[in-house]
């Protein structure tokens, strides 16, 4: 919602329903005579007001800014006055209030990472180097399946393409694979998208981590860590499959 626009219109419509308020014998009353030119402009804006207020105020029904009564002759306006200035100190306040009460979207917590992710990364992390943070979880779970696999002597590509290979399991050449059975659609894809993360994420985050000086924005390294963290837990489910 363009909260500028909203907060002019809900402005104009308290000035314009106050200046048609009636008057006489030194008061001001409720309602407002239907002749009155501001009448006319208040109900050609009454609906596009009443959704304001209402996507404002979180309402599902639109309320009722202007009722007829005497007849049809007048209208009340008080009520629908006090409902607009509501709803406008609320979007003047809206954005102080959010950030006085913070966010009410999720967090991630560092430390209920996959735990071997968050032990490599922690004592870098708590040192502000999130880049290197991130390079040596990605070491550690390259170690995870070197030690899964007993495969020391291949790079990490090499190492992670075989690990998860879709093919039959060779002599010295074992595969992790998601538990099930191998004719499951979930189970295969499982494996499939274990084989392609995996291969994703040492082409894309341990290799840049570990041949570039740029340092990475916290929140993406945390990101980068998150997946890391996921990717380490599918692997501990996964069994060893030998010839």
């Amino acid at each position: 919602m363009d909260e500028a626009w909203a907060e002019e219109l809900l402005t104009w419509w308290v000035e314009t329903a106050r200046s048609a308020r009636s008057r006489g014998s030194g008061q001001t009353y409720a309602f407002a005579s239907i002749a009155h030119p501001s009448v006319t402009l208040l109900r050609a804006k009454e609906d596009q007001t009443r959704q304001v207020i209402a996507r404002v105020m979180g309402y599902t029904k639109l309320p009722v800014l202007l009722e007829s009564q005497r007849g049809g002759s007048f209208v009340t306006v008080q009520g629908g006055i006090d409902t607009a200035e509501y709803a406008l100190g609320r979007l003047r306040t809206r954005a102080e209030t959010r950030a006085k009460l913070g966010t009410t979207a999720p967090t991630m917590v560092a430390d209920a990472l996959h735990p071997l992710i968050w032990e490599a990364a922690s004592k870098r992390w708590d040192s502000g180097h999130h880049s290197d943070a991130v390079q040596r979880a990605a070491t550690a779970l390259s170690g995870l399946v070197k030690d899964r696999t007993g495969r020391y002597e291949l790079g990490d590509s090499e190492l992670v393409s075989q690990a998860f290979s879709l093919s039959a399991p060779q002599e010295g050449k074992p595969r992790l694979r998601w538990p099930g059975n191998d004719d499951d659609l979930n189970v295969k894809t499982m494996r499939v998208g274990i084989l392609n993360m995996a291969q994703g994420v040492f082409a894309a985050i341990r290799n840049p981590a570990t041949h570039t000086t740029d340092e990475l924005p916290k929140q993406e390294a945390l990101e980068q860590l998150a997946t890391l963290s996921i990717l380490a837990r599918w692997i501990d489910r996964c069994e060893i499959n030998t010839l």
